[in-house]
């Protein structure tokens, strides 16, 4: 097997997908991942690194694939208030269970995963601030509450949600509720 070899490295993610979803981030070792992965631990350190570089780039992966997603949504053309009425879902949505049963351990165990979330979510920040300045600038939003002071609670709320909710069913129920009651609040 020729180490950096795409398909080798997409079955070390899967694997590694399945090792978090079961066992967590402490869980589990790299000669559980290199017994998963029918692969040597000297081949499988060849083609990810340690387990940190590991987790790093799937946290980045999954991270820049939600944003560019969310990015892609807000620069639609719909209109405003239907693209504010269905944030929610994209939010939430956003977050899939590995990343929510994870997020907190890898946050505390990896310092570089967690500089690396905020380093994204400051890039993220700014098109979501014009997303709601839009929403300002059509008069679809309140005059009282500033583009970037929404992001900044919208933000906080998932924070909040993320360090209190046991599971994904959980999370999603509560996020939709809260950011459905607060988006409706805003609107004009």
């Amino acid at each position: 097997m020729k180490s950096g070899n795409s398909h080798s490295k997409e079955l070390v993610f899967e694997k590694t997908e399945k090792l978090l979803l079961s066992y967590g981030v402490k869980g589990w070792n790299m000669n559980d991942l290199a017994k998963e992965c029918n692969m040597s631990k000297r081949t499988l350190y060849k083609i990810i690194g340690n387990k940190e570089d590991l987790l790093y780039e799937i946290s980045l992966n999954s991270i820049s694939k939600n944003i560019n997603n969310l990015k892609k949504y807000l620069e639609s053309n719909s209109p405003f208030p239907l693209l504010l009425q269905n944030l929610s879902d994209q939010i939430i949505n956003s977050f899939d269970k590995i990343t929510l049963s994870n997020i907190i351990a890898l946050r505390i165990e990896y310092p570089r995963i967690k500089e690396m979330g905020k380093s994204k979510e400051n890039s993220e920040k700014d098109f979501f601030i014009d997303f709601f300045q839009k929403g300002k600038d059509e008069n679809c939003i309140s005059d009282n509450v500033e583009a970037s002071t929404i992001h900044k609670i919208v933000h906080a709320l998932i924070e909040y949600h993320i360090y209190n909710c046991d599971n994904k069913t959980e999370f999603k129920n509560e996020m939709k509720e809260v950011l459905n009651a607060y988006f409706n609040g805003i609107l004009r």
